[in-house]
């Protein structure tokens, strides 16, 4: 299953994208689970609140002009980079500068509401998604360092005391799963996670220290 996230503070064009997305031929063997949030920052709420472990979304489709300043669209999807593999942005007002500043910002695409060429929005962004699910399915991490390598380094006197001696997932600064076995965990984690990976980390055992 492929969830999906759609932010949209205009309420006809929300349901219109939910609507045809949830219509749609996701990739094979997937089916789309479409949820819309008109209200940019209840989004980013909502996304704040989520136990990856109980829910993840692996593909969020957010509008660029949003709120009264003009760069908290910008600000918005850095924020909401940081929760998804797959961020696409689909905009009414699409400019060069702001796609630059979108990619850099970890933005998957950029795409167009009315596309100069007379092309179907709505199609253009089924062919991203599907685009971006098979790319990030093979290399999920490709030229990045995973997100929560930090995390992970910060909080490994915690991670010790609790998980000494197996193998942890940590997504989203959680972990998500862990096992004594090392591919045990990698097919539960391969079946639940498709488009991204958490990271996985073997925690030494302590207690099998000698303290002198």
């Amino acid at each position: 299953m492929i969830r999906i996230l759609v932010i949209d503070d205009e309420e006809n064009v929300l349901k219109q994208i939910v609507n045809f997305l949830k219509k749609a031929h996701p990739p094979q063997g997937e089916t789309f689970e479409v949820e819309g949030e008109k209200d940019h920052r209840k989004a980013l709420e909502l996304l704040e609140k989520i136990d990856p472990k109980e829910k993840y979304y692996h593909v969020i489709i957010t509008d660029m002009k949003m709120g009264v300043e003009d760069t908290e669209g910008l600000n918005i999807l850095r924020q909401l980079t940081k929760k998804s593999p797959i961020t696409i942005v689909l905009t009414a007002y699409a400019s060069i500068p702001n796609c630059v500043a979108s990619m850099r910002s970890g933005a998957w695409d950029y795409l167009e509401k009315t596309p100069e060429d007379g092309s179907d929005p709505y199609e253009n962004l089924l062919k991203s998604i599907k685009t971006a699910y098979q790319e990030r399915l093979t290399n999920p991490y490709r030229n990045r360092v995973h997100p929560d390598a930090k995390w992970v380094q910060e909080n490994m006197h915690e991670l010790l005391q609790k998980y000494g001696g197996k193998v942890v997932a940590v997504l989203d600064q959680t972990v998500v799963d862990y096992d004594s076995d090392y591919q045990a965990l990698m097919d539960r984690v391969g079946k639940k996670f498709q488009t991204t990976r958490p990271m996985v980390v073997s925690i030494p055992d302590t207690s099998r220290e000698i303290i002198e």
